[in-house]
């Protein structure tokens, strides 16, 4: 479950930030096939990749890994 929708997720942010893989490589410093793999799902970002990623597109970690964050259960 949250390998595909980090997959997407990637990509989507990607493409409404306006950006090619390409480019998101080059900024990033890791190779378009490695953006590609983790858009794909067939690889997973280490823990600095992920952040680096979080960061340049401005989403919280939670929603790019597809998890409800640390909220407080109700009672």
């Amino acid at each position: 479950m949250y390998i595909e929708s980090f997959a997407q997720k990637l990509a989507q942010a990607r493409k409404e930030a306006g950006y090619t893989q390409r480019q998101i490589a080059d900024i990033i410093k890791i190779s378009k096939s490695t953006i590609a793999s983790y858009e794909t799902g067939r690889t997973q970002p280490d823990i600095e990749t992920l952040g680096k990623l979080a960061d340049f597109y401005a989403v919280s970690l939670d929603w790019l890994v597809g998890t409800k964050g640390r909220n407080k259960p109700e009672v």
